[in-house]
């Protein structure tokens, strides 16, 4: 991910796929750049390419926009 810690951060704390009960986290790899990791489920149709994390992504990039 490129940009703020801080959004990568933001984006592990709201991400929530639309189609399974994926957890996520971020790590950090060896040049220091962090990374948002989502473990989807195993059947999961992100996950298997079937249907884009897009909307996903932009719920948690913008949380407000989308929360009541």
């Amino acid at each position: 991910m490129i940009g703020s810690p801080n959004l990568a951060s933001l984006l592990t704390a709201y991400y929530q796929c639309g189609h399974c009960t994926s957890e996520t986290d971020t790590r950090t790899d060896e040049s220091g750049l962090m990374h948002v990791v989502i473990h989807h489920d195993d059947g999961c149709p992100v996950l298997n390419g079937h249907v884009s994390a897009l909307g996903d992504v932009l719920r948690a990039a913008i949380p407000d926009t989308f929360r009541p």
